[in-house]
């Protein structure tokens, strides 16, 4: 139970409520490790802090002796994943998802043991599909569920265009998470659509469904928008050390907090005693 609880710490979002319960008790149960799948769509160089709330959760995880699988986007980052900012994001050459997922896999080791992760790239399988195939996959989803992603229901409501690319890339992230049979999908709460989709797709090939766990949405430097890269407001994993201090030091004071609970590793007694010092 002390386990559970340390895993659930921080966490925001549990789809089930009790299925993180459910499927350790299932795993002791056939003895096996848990399947944990982190998607990334190499869409600029750089990791930041933001990225490494949920890598950190991943890493409570993997120290437990359960499976991370990271899933980089090598052909989803070629589609372009809406934004959320009411507009879809660039698609990138094959060239630059290449360049980008190489330093992710170096930067991912500062937080996880790479060495026992296990990173797939879904252009592996997503390039293989016959044009026949993804219609089939596209079958299981109706216009009205896609409709309920919160960016694309306000897009629509005010008259601003959707291409159709934006409402496939949910549909594919959601196929990843049947191929590589995943029983924990982890992201942000921004990513809860699409991780859903991911249940909904193995429900669909008759696949027990994962779990959603989202971690909360960290805030950028401006103290305003989630720490981004394209806003530009974010502390990078690999920035060098003078660089990370000055901005660490500039965050507002009243983020001081939700920094020190979802960034660092200090005990609970650690962060009391910090946070009277806040």
């Amino acid at each position: 139970m002390e386990t559970i609880q340390k895993l659930k710490e921080n966490a925001a979002i549990f789809l089930p409520e009790n299925g993180l319960e459910e499927k350790i008790n299932q795993a002791q149960k056939e003895n096996r490790k848990l399947v944990i799948k982190l998607g990334f769509d190499p869409t600029a160089p750089d990791l930041h802090l933001g990225h490494a709330v949920v890598l950190k959760k991943l890493k409570q995880f993997q120290d437990l002796g359960h499976q991370i699988v990271i899933v980089v986007g090598s052909f989803t980052a070629r589609i372009g994943d809406p934004t959320g900012k009411n507009k879809s994001r660039k698609p990138l050459s094959s060239k630059e998802v290449q360049h980008n997922a190489e330093t992710y896999i170096t930067q991912l080791s500062k937080i996880i043991d790479v060495e026992k992760a296990k990173i797939v790239f879904n252009s592996e399988w997503l390039d293989e599909l016959s044009f026949a195939e993804v219609i089939q996959i596209m079958s299981n989803v109706t216009v009205a569920q896609l409709m309920h992603r919160n960016d694309f229901n306000k897009r629509f409501t005010e008259n601003t265009p959707i291409a159709m690319h934006e409402l496939v890339y949910p549909i594919l992230q959601g196929f990843d998470s049947v191929k590589i049979n995943a029983d924990i999908e982890m992201g942000g709460t921004d990513q809860l659509f699409n991780c859903t989709m991911g249940r909904q797709l193995q429900e669909n090939f008759r696949m027990a469904t994962q779990i959603v766990m989202c971690m909360p949405l960290l805030k950028g430097l401006d103290g305003k928008e989630k720490m981004s890269k394209s806003l530009h407001n974010t502390i990078g994993l690999i920035d060098e050390p003078k660089e990370m201090f000055g901005k660490t030091m500039s965050i507002p004071d009243d983020l001081i907090l939700e920094f020190l609970e979802l960034t660092t590793d200090f005990s609970f007694e650690e962060k009391q005693k910090n946070q009277k010092k806040a």
